[in-house]
């Protein structure tokens, strides 16, 4: 009858540490995190882990050690400052990338944002490439490598999307176009013009600038080359534009940022506030003083609650 065979105590002891240190290994930490890409495709399409390639392409441009998206792991759409701030300090960046990759037949977008994770704000617009098929997906990778590493070593001066909203103060100066717009829409596309970039948004499309939202069905933002907030939106399709107790509804609205102006035009556009509606060919509002001009105008009394009223 044999014996039975024991491991050494020390190579038992071994093991146990070994098992432990597994156990009880920090989670990596580094400069920049790179979180899982939400993916957009069609039924029984594929799409690859562009997120992770991204992770691996910025380690070798400078930016510092990137943590990968295993280590981030799944990342809301609209995290908290709780969320954030946990985030930061488990993994130790100061800075995430965020984005989505979507299929368009063979077609790829890839849609990548940098955020500051001490103060939650964007550094710049999004970052878009698009790749012409699976083929054609590691040039478009290595593109946003680029440009994602580029806004990282190089962020805007001033963050906009940092910028705190402002009370509003009627013809204080404090105009509205100093605050950030924040976009939110279905799909998104981008396209390089002359003097600068075109986005598109299309879809339940929202947009918000203090207490401003405008919300309608397409909507094109032009940024000027270097710009981080566009200096032009054109909206079109069931579009409703909401200024506390002030709306307007009409077919094309044109925000002119640096004058804080937006136009509204239809057939007619309308616009109601408190206990009055009034009809015009086109709405001009002066966002900062709330000054209209009509072009136009038939003004029609409607019921008014007592809330309304009082006021």
């Amino acid at each position: 009858m044999g014996r039975a065979r024991t491991l050494p105590a020390l190579g038992l002891l071994a093991l146990w540490l070994v098992s432990c240190a597994a156990e009880v290994s920090p989670p990596p930490r580094g400069d920049v995190a790179v979180a899982p890409f939400g993916a957009n495709r069609g039924k029984g399409a594929a799409l690859p882990d562009v997120a992770t390639s991204l992770a691996a392409k910025l380690g070798g441009l400078g930016v510092g050690a990137v943590v990968p998206p295993r280590a981030v792991g799944e990342w809301p759409a609209g995290p908290g400052t709780a969320e954030r701030v946990a985030l930061r300090d488990r993994i130790g960046a100061r800075t995430l990338v965020t984005g989505t990759a979507a299929r368009a037949g063979a077609a790829v977008a890839l849609n990548a944002q940098v955020l500051d994770l001490d103060s939650g704000a964007a550094l710049g617009p999004p970052l878009i490439e698009k790749a012409a098929n699976d083929a054609d997906l590691p040039r478009a990778l290595d593109a946003l490598a680029q440009r994602v590493a580029d806004r990282i070593l190089e962020p805007p001066a001033v963050s906009l999307a940092a910028a705190p909203a402002k009370p509003h103060k009627s013809g204080s100066g404090n105009g509205s176009a100093r605050e950030p717009i924040e976009i939110q829409a279905d799909t998104l596309d981008a396209q390089t013009m002359p003097g600068g970039r075109r986005l598109t948004f299309t879809g339940h499309v929202r947009a918000v600038q203090g207490e401003i939202t405008l919300e309608c069905d397409d909507l094109h933002a032009f940024y000027p080359t270097g710009a981080s907030e566009p200096d032009k939106l054109v909206a079109k399709g069931n579009i409703r534009v909401t200024q506390r107790d002030r709306t307007a509804t009409c077919s094309e609205a044109i925000f002119y940022r640096a004058e804080d102006k937006l136009v509204c035009t239809g057939s007619p556009a309308e616009l109601t506030e408190e206990c009055s509606r009034a009809e015009a060919e086109k709405f001009t509002f002066y966002l900062d003083s709330e000054k209209v001009e009509m072009l136009r105008p038939k003004v029609h009394g409607r019921e008014c609650n007592e809330t309304s009223a009082a006021q």
